[in-house]
């Protein structure tokens, strides 16, 4: 009976500790998002990410993460309705500014220590078509070109630091879900359940 009771303590407390590598971050506002520029199931949006000078994201590691946002954003955004028919194109430019796998050694030792981070700074842009193909002096070349608006800039940071078994045997890859979705939760509308 001893036994049993220590093995379901043990599976309820790596239950609730495994929330701490999934739970999303939220994002640190510059220029707030308006209701009407969330994204939605009809928009489209690509993502690119880089690695601000000094970073070490290799290409593997980039490209995972790069994917990891397109698909989180894209899951999201076609369960929410548009309001309109239009069809709107958006970039997500994003720049990982800290990816610090941290030390599993350490983190089994004590938490707090050999901590992961992921941070990043975005900034989230609409194109626009530019619309001067009516005006008769227009340039042919520009008025087929297409212009960009920011709607958005934002930064978000995650970190891990729980220690012990838990701590040691999560990686960074298990951390960068959670970090996808803080991201995404910034841009893309609220699911709509008053319905």
């Amino acid at each position: 009976m001893k036994k049993s009771c220590s093995l379901v303590l043990a599976v309820v407390t790596l239950s609730v500790l495994s929330g701490c590598a999934g739970t999303a971050p939220t994002a640190e506002f510059r220029k707030p998002i308006s209701d009407a520029m969330r994204l939605c199931m009809n928009d489209d949006a690509t993502v690119t990410l880089s690695a601000a000078d000094g970073v070490m994201l290799n290409d593997v590691s980039r490209q995972r993460l790069e994917s990891r946002l397109t698909q989180t954003i894209n899951e999201k955004k076609k369960l929410v309705q548009c309001k309109t028919a239009d069809k709107r194109v958006f970039a997500l430019n994003s720049k990982i500014t800290r990816y610090d796998e941290g030390n599993a050694f350490a983190r089994a030792m004590l938490a707090g220590l050999g901590q992961i981070h992921i941070d990043g700074e975005f900034v989230l842009t609409q194109k626009l078509v530019a619309a001067a193909a009516s005006d008769h002096t227009a340039n042919p070349a520009i008025s087929n070109a297409s212009a960009s608006e920011s709607v958005a800039e934002f930064t978000v940071q995650k970190t891990f630091a729980w220690g012990g078994l838990y701590g040691s045997s999560t990686r960074i890859d298990d951390v960068e879900p959670a970090f996808a979705e803080g991201v995404t939760d910034a841009i893309v509308a609220q699911v709509d359940v008053a319905k």
